[in-house]
């Protein structure tokens, strides 16, 4: 016979519980990358969802899952579930930039300004480096009329981003900014 303590057989029975837990999140991984694949190959829009909603079944605060149907649903133009999924991402994983930065842009899409602002800088605030929130905040404040934090951002955008596609459009923004305000002190 052998003396074991009460202890000890609790630790053997937690055991393989961690082990399924373990299991069921690399199982969860698995579909979040199946879905992935299937958007990255141009399956089905539905194979790629049923893949994250399996994901997300077996991991409830898979926030990529819940981004990447966010990003689905935003590109069907449904916008109500879009939100819904980003929403759900953030509370999920607090410091994930990019959901911030995919609400901000949802709100951006519908005209909802100030909340845009608020994600936008929320992203920023997480990842100072993002320049595609910077770039997004300039284009919000040149059409609510403050060019000044436009350049400012237009040049941050700049100093993270000097050779992209989107470089060139920023500094020609940047130099109609300037010229606007060349202009207007005559």
């Amino acid at each position: 016979l052998f003396d074991f303590d009460a202890a000890e057989l609790g630790a053997l029975k937690a055991f393989p519980e961690r082990k399924h837990a373990e299991n069921v999140l690399r199982e969860a991984e698995t579909w979040f990358q199946k879905g992935l694949d299937l958007e990255e190959t141009g399956a089905p829009m539905e194979q790629a969802m049923e893949a994250y909603r399996k994901a997300l079944d077996l991991n409830p605060a898979a926030a990529g899952a819940l981004v990447n149907l966010g990003t689905i649903h935003y590109r069907l133009r449904q916008f109500a579930e879009a939100e819904k999924y980003y929403v759900q991402a953030i509370v999920a994983d607090p410091g994930y930039a990019l959901a911030e930065f995919n609400l901000g842009n949802l709100y951006d899409e519908q005209n909802r300004l100030k909340e845009a602002i608020f994600h936008y800088l929320r992203a920023l605030g997480l990842n100072p480096a993002y320049a595609d929130a910077h770039f997004n905040l300039a284009l919000i404040c040149e059409r609510t009329g403050d060019p000044l934090k436009a350049v400012a951002h237009w040049k941050i955008y700049l100093k993270l981003d000097r050779s992209g596609q989107w470089a060139e459009i920023a500094r020609r923004q940047l130099e109609r900014l300037r010229q606007a305000t060349v202009i207007q002190s005559r």
